[in-house]
């Protein structure tokens, strides 16, 4: 989701009650924008720079892979969110590690150091089968954000994983909409305007992007166990959505935490046990 300033988002407050289609043309456009590749943070640098590269084409675009841990241990796909890079995961990668496997991760079509213009769930759908199609089967997939969707999605679709954990994920392209639409301080009431003009509009030329798009209508499957995690605290995903997963998800088991709002939820001791835990079927994950 772009970073939207208060005066950009004043604008829009202003614009939408006088000329809504303008709003929402020109939201459209900001929508769809990438901005400059998040820089590797210090807290990530060792293991951002101890990876394995590689790469993937995707869609025209040079997908960048890493990976890291024993090339003949169990495999966990981990998938980034918007406006981040696979180096943000370090925590993740340095847990799984700990737990014997091996991870595998990217930078989405238009993030960190891949090239491309644009990235929406259907690119990282698109990365994720493509990294599968070098790596093989995963032991787990692990996404977060737009990459927790886009699992969930490449799970539907027939990526060959044996469980699959959403932090902090979206039920789909509505969801994100709807995010878009309070951050930029439109109203609600050009949500379904807003949504078709995006869907038309769309770089990618994905026919029905809106049912596509759709983790409640195109849920993983049932024989992968799913764990969903949600902070209550987070302003970038509805802590409804998670609600909404879950119940997509029969038998998925769903752990919510406070005060951790949607990136430092990556970082928490207790959520990387959780998240470890349930690809490794060490135990059981209990509600809290």
């Amino acid at each position: 989701m772009p970073y939207i300033p208060a005066a950009v988002s004043a604008g829009f407050r202003a614009l939408s009650a006088v000329a809504p289609p303008l709003a929402v043309r020109l939201g459209a456009r900001a929508f769809w924008r990438v901005g400059p590749p998040a820089p590797v943070r210090a807290a990530d640098l060792a293991v951002h720079e101890r990876a394995t590269r590689g790469a993937v084409l995707v869609a025209g675009a040079r997908v960048v892979t890493y990976r890291w841990g024993e090339p003949d241990a169990p495999a966990v796909l981990l998938a980034h969110g918007w406006q981040s890079r696979a180096s943000r995961l370090a925590a993740l990668v340095d847990a799984l590690e700990g737990a014997g496997l091996a991870v595998v991760s990217f930078d989405g079509v238009a993030h960190g150091d891949s090239t491309g213009r644009h990235m929406s769930a259907v690119e990282h759908v698109a990365a994720i089968r493509a990294v599968q199609e070098v790596e093989g089967r995963f032991a787990g997939v692990v996404g977060h954000s737009i990459g927790g969707l886009a699992a969930g999605l490449a799970l539907h679709d027939g990526l060959a994983a044996d469980r699959y954990v959403a932090v902090a994920a979206q039920t789909g392209a509505d969801a994100l909409a709807e995010t878009f639409l309070r951050l930029a301080g439109m109203p609600p009431a050009l949500h379904d305007r807003f949504c078709e003009h995006v869907a038309r509009t769309y770089p990618g030329n994905v026919p029905d992007l809106r049912s596509r798009v759709d983790l409640t209508a195109h849920p993983a499957p049932r024989h992968v166990p799913t764990l969903f995690v949600q902070d209550d605290d987070d302003r970038m995903t509805d802590p409804g959505d998670a609600l909404r997963l879950h119940a997509a998800h029969p038998g998925s088991e769903l752990l919510t935490t406070s005060g951790l709002g949607h990136n430092r939820v990556l970082d928490d001791p207790a959520v990387l046990d959780a998240v470890v835990a349930h690809v490794t079927a060490a135990r059981t994950v209990t509600r809290r």
